[in-house]
């Protein structure tokens, strides 16, 4: 009896003095200093991210609504400016367009009056020849004067639809250790 007495005020002891021993060592040991994982980095990160593209996707979308309003609300005044720029220039084209038909039809009539009846083979060839230089060049002046008239007016456009902006991707949270 008395042995198992000794025996167990020495666990005893050894018990106490490993426990002190811990502590003291653990009381030695700077306590731990708590840093932000890489993953709370790129979730901060992403965060931010995500406040700002949908703040870009809100002043995107009230951006494009303001130009649609404004351009709808010219839009009268634009299309009228645009139509009677149209018609004077069409008026400009007009006399260019009656010189080139004129003449393509004087290249016809030419063309019919030289083959009618039973002409001969080279008659035909010449009546060709004729036709084609006679309207290639009325062609090629009608363009060299509608090239220099310039170009027409440009048609009103409507304001283009913004580009969405890019949502932002989430952090994959890391994987927990299997035990």
């Amino acid at each position: 009896m008395k042995s198992k007495k000794i025996a167990s005020v020495a666990l005893i002891t050894a018990g106490l003095m490993l426990g002190s021993t811990a502590v003291a060592l653990a009381d030695s040991t700077p306590a731990p200093v708590s840093t932000p994982s890489a993953y709370q980095t790129q979730l901060a990160a992403y965060k931010v991210a995500l406040l700002q593209y949908q703040f870009a996707k809100v002043n995107a979308d009230i951006n494009y609504r303001t130009a649609v309003q404004k351009f709808n609300s010219d839009w009268a005044v634009t299309i009228a400016a645009f139509q009677s720029a149209q018609a004077a220039f069409e008026a400009k084209k007009q006399p260019i367009q009656e010189v080139r038909r004129a003449a393509v039809n004087a290249a016809a009539a030419a063309f019919l009056a030289a083959t009618t009846g039973t002409p001969s083979d080279a008659v035909i060839k010449a009546a060709l020849t004729a036709y084609w230089s006679a309207t290639k060049a009325a062609n090629t002046a009608y363009e060299t004067a509608i090239t220099a008239l310039g170009a027409g007016p440009v048609k009103p456009v409507k304001p283009a639809a913004p580009v969405k902006p890019v949502d932002p991707t989430k952090p994959v949270a890391p994987v927990k250790p299997s035990k």
